[in-house]
């Protein structure tokens, strides 16, 4: 059973290495619950393109990100792979297990990653010690919703307007430099990675973003959001 854990005003120690310290979800929690909440959660590492977690498979965990980015993918009936979202350090993701069953998605790293797996009916109980956890845990699953949301809603847009629209996404996400491939950035905007390299070689003729592999650096949000504002919304 799950030891009761209660927050305390944060006191300013020399904390040993918990990688929960640096989460949002756990800013509140003092050293001695950090340290409890230890007996809980596993570490473990994996290589790239390794799989963490397989779509139907029990949902006995929610997941945490230390190092690295993972991302969650929906296989659809016609083969296709589309990615719902990327996830990078002090991350939550496996969302899809908070009402037991089976995850909804496969998760896999996408660089060399360290996650942090939680057992969900224990990540249950503090939800409900900490009603401030649970807010932050709410808002990250309505901000997944959303993104959701928008993408349908560009669904049938061009591609360069769902393009934008998704890296606009991303750069909320990780900030102005993005660590996604074309393929990657191609699956979350429903297009080919072949439109989706002829499309960022145009944005970087017009100085609005650099490429490198297996990332993209926007130099202006601003621009971006002007460019996308140009295309006529169908409907």
């Amino acid at each position: 059973m799950l030891t009761l854990i209660k927050t305390r005003p944060l006191v300013l120690l020399p904390l040993k290495k918990n990688p929960l310290a640096a989460m949002e979800l756990f800013q509140s929690f003092s050293f001695s619950a950090l340290q409890e909440m230890e007996k809980y959660f596993t570490e473990r590492k994996y290589a790239k393109r390794e799989s963490i977690f397989q779509e139907e498979d029990p949902a006995d965990f929610i997941w945490f990100v230390k190092q690295g980015h993972v991302k969650e993918v929906n296989h659809s009936l016609d083969g296709k792979d589309q990615t719902i979202c990327m996830v990078g350090a002090n991350g939550i993701f496996g969302t899809s297990s908070f009402d037991g069953g089976k995850y909804a998605f496969h998760c896999t790293a996408v660089t060399e990653a360290a996650v942090i797996s939680f057992p969900i009916q224990a990540f249950r109980i503090l939800m409900a010690q900490h009603p401030e956890m649970a807010r932050l845990v709410v808002s990250k699953i309505s901000k997944l919703l959303r993104q959701s949301r928008d993408r349908q809603t560009v669904a049938q847009e061009c591609a360069e307007k769902r393009l934008l629209h998704v890296l606009l996404e991303m750069v909320k996400e990780f900030g102005s430099t993005i660590p996604m491939t074309h393929r990657e950035i191609a699956s979350m905007a429903g297009t080919t990675t072949e439109t989706c390299s002829r499309t960022f070689s145009r944005l970087e003729a017009a100085g609005l973003m650099t490429t490198r592999h297996g990332r993209f650096t926007v130099k202006n949000v601003d621009d971006l959001k002007t460019r996308i504002n140009k295309f006529k919304s169908k409907g």
